[in-house]
């Protein structure tokens, strides 16, 4: 989760209190580094996310909650990016399954390397594809050395980097996501947001999750349409990273 200014310059968002985690001392194996969260990742020296991710740049309010679980949960990661948050939840004894949800090829490649290293593929099942509101494909744009700003809204002429990619719908979304385990779902898709929520509510999804946390930002975000639709599915209890225009959300019931 994090927001960008320029077409190079990279922006996280503000910390809360620092995540309760105790990285492990072994050494990484070759190609991969020990990250502030104790998970390895694959090098990608050239790429923002990959460094947020290594030094620990976001704030802990999804780490936290996530390691505050007192009963079995399974993890929707909708914008899984090299897998961070999947891996985390995966490595929680009470967690059943994670689906991680990435579909841009090079990213995805990442995240697949990641899961490996960490052990984690028992649990973790990678879907190269878009969740939305169809079935199909569609063009996806991208930053340059910048993964976790890939985005489906659209944007100016001259960002002219793009990837054809597969998306899901909800009816397939539904036959996907059988785990009987209260849901947490995370949202990361830089202003498709909306319609990420709408594929959800029509899955039926939303009615078996126990928390949803999302990025808001106001320039390409509908804050208050995204918490309307939220409460008007029964979650009451809205915490934010930040008292920024720009931050992550924690919804819960």
């Amino acid at each position: 989760m994090s927001e960008f200014k320029g077409f190079f310059e990279t922006t996280p968002c503000q910390k809360l209190d620092e995540p309760r985690l105790n990285p492990p001392a072994a050494k990484a194996p070759t190609g991969f580094v020990r990250s502030y969260y104790g998970i390895l990742l694959r090098r990608n020296w050239l790429d923002a996310t990959f460094h947020f991710c290594k030094s620990g740049a976001y704030d802990s309010l999804l780490v936290n909650y996530l390691e505050d679980q007192s009963t079995h949960f399974t993890f929707v990661d909708i914008g899984a990016n090299q897998g961070l948050y999947a891996i985390l939840a995966a490595q929680n004894k009470l967690c059943s399954k994670v689906y991680a949800f990435e579909p841009v090829a090079s990213t995805f490649s990442l995240l697949t390397a990641n899961l490996n290293a960490n052990q984690v593929t028992d649990k973790v099942q990678a879907i190269q594809a878009a969740v939305s509101l169809e079935t199909g494909r569609t063009e996806i744009s991208k930053k340059p050395w910048h993964s976790g700003a890939a985005t489906m809204r659209k944007l100016p002429r001259w960002f002219r980097f793009t990837e054809t990619i597969s998306t899901i719908g909800p009816n397939t979304l539904q036959e996907l996501i059988t785990s009987a385990a209260e849901l947490i779902i995370k949202v990361d898709v830089e202003g498709h947001e909306k319609v990420v929520f709408d594929a959800l509510v029509t899955s039926g999804l939303l009615h078996n999750t126990k928390a949803v946390f999302y990025e808001v930002n106001d320039r390409w975000s509908q804050a208050d349409v995204l918490k309307t639709l939220l409460r008007e599915c029964g979650f009451k209890h809205f915490v934010y990273a930040s008292s920024h225009s720009s931050c992550d959300v924690l919804a819960t019931r």
